[in-house]
C-alpha cells in the first residue's frame, strides 16, 4: 500500500464560520475527519497540520517551512505529497516550491478550495480526492497545482477567478485534466534530472506593475530600502516608459538585479522588438520570457540566494 503525506496549511478548505467571517481551523483531527468524507483512494494517508493561516498572511518563512516539510517527507520514503493551501497565494507558494524541490522523485500536489470543505456544494471534497489520486501517480515527479479540473505545473499557475471552481489557469499547456473523475495527462515533457533541494533564497524582491502613473522615484525608493531584486511587469512584449529608464539605470548601477516580464499572461516578453526594450536590455535588465509574476518573483529570489552563497 502506497503512503501519502498530507500537509495542511489552513486556507479556505479548512475554514469554519466565526462572528468575524470565515477563519481557517486546520488541525489533524479535522484532516482525519475530512478523509472520512471522501472516497477511499487505496493509499495510507498521513495527515499533518504545519500551519493554520489565511493564505493572504503567508510569509516566505512559511513557504520555507512547507518546502522543508515536503523535503523531509521525501526523505522518509513517502510515495507522494499533497499540500492544502489557501487560494490567494497558492500560485506564489507553488512557484517557490518548484524552485526548492527540483525534480522530486514523487509527486508534490498543491490544492485547496473556493468554499470550505464542510459547506454545501464545496469544491474541496473533489479537489482533495483528485489531489490524493494524483499523488499516487508515479509519473508526476514534479510540483503541481491541482484545482478544479486542471493540473498545472507549479511555476505556470496563476489565479484568474475569485469564485470559479476552476480558479487557476496555466500560462502554457496544462499538465493534465480531470475528466469523469480520472486524471488524463497531456503529452508534455516530465522531469528527468537529478533530485535536489534548495531553500537558499533572498526574499528582498520588489514587484512593480507599471501603470501610466508609475513614477521614477520608485527606483530610488527601492535602493533606499535595500531591495536586491526588482521584477517589472511591463506592457505587452516588454514596453517600459522612457521616463523610467534613468531610474532603472540608477537602480542597476547600485547593484539591484532587474527582470522584465509582461502584464499579459501568455506569450511573454521580447525585449528586441521595440526601442524601449532594447534600451532596457542595454541597462542590464533581464528578460523573464514567458514567466508569470509568481514565477518571476521566485526566480529572482533564488537567483539572489545563489549569488549570496557564491
Amino acid at each position: 500500500m502506497k503512503k501519502i503525506k498530507w500537509f495542511a496549511t489552513g486556507g479556505t478548505i479548512s475554514c469554519v464560520p466565526t462572528e468575524n467571517g470565515l477563519s481557517p481551523a486546520a488541525a489533524e483531527e479535522q484532516m482525519r475527519d475530512m478523509l472520512t468524507n471522501i472516497p477511499e483512494t487505496g493509499a495510507k494517508i498521513f495527515p499533518e497540520c504545519i500551519i493554520n493561516i489565511d493564505s493572504s498572511d503567508i510569509s516566505c518563512e512559511d513557504i520555507r517551512k512547507i518546502g522543508l516539510s515536503a523535503y523531509k517527507a521525501i526523505q522518509d520514503g513517502f510515495d507522494g505529497i499533497i499540500i492544502t493551501h489557501g487560494t490567494d497565494t497558492m500560485a506564489y507558494t507553488s512557484a517557490m516550491l518548484r524552485k526548492m524541490l527540483v525534480s522530486p522523485p514523487v509527486p508534490v500536489i498543491i490544492t485547496g478550495a473556493q468554499r470550505p470543505f464542510y459547506s454545501d456544494n464545496s469544491d474541496g471534497k473533489a479537489n482533495l480526492f483528485n489531489s490524493l489520486n494524483a499523488a499516487l501517480n508515479s509519473s508526476l515527479n514534479d510540483v503541481y497545482l491541482l484545482f478544479g479540473d486542471k493540473l498545472i505545473r507549479g511555476d505556470l499557475a496563476h489565479k484568474e477567478y475569485t469564485h470559479s471552481d476552476n480558479a487557476f489557469i496555466s500560462s502554457r499547456e496544462y499538465a493534465g485534466i480531470i475528466k469523469d473523475g480520472a486524471l488524463l495527462l497531456n503529452d508534455i515533457p516530465h522531469n528527468s534530472g537529478e533530485y535536489s533541494f534548495n531553500d537558499d533564497f533572498d526574499e528582498n524582491v520588489m514587484l512593480i506593475k507599471l501603470t501610466p502613473g508609475t513614477d521614477i522615484s520608485i527606483f530610488s525608493y527601492a535602493v533606499d530600502r535595500g531591495v536586491r531584486g526588482i521584477v517589472i511587469e511591463g506592457y505587452g512584449t516588454g514596453g517600459i516608459p522612457h521616463r523610467l529608464l534613468d531610474g532603472i539605470a540608477y537602480a542597476a548601477g547600485k547593484g539591484i538585479k532587474i527582470m522584465l516580464i509582461s502584464q499579459c499572461l501568455h506569450e511573454g516578453v521580447d525585449m528586441s522588438i521595440y526601442e524601449v526594450g532594447v534600451s532596457a536590455a542595454r541597462l542590464g535588465v533581464m528578460s523573464g520570457g514567458e514567466m508569470t509574476a509568481e514565477a518571476a518573483v521566485a526566480e529572482m529570489m533564488f537567483m539572489l540566494g545563489k549569488e549570496r552563497c557564491s
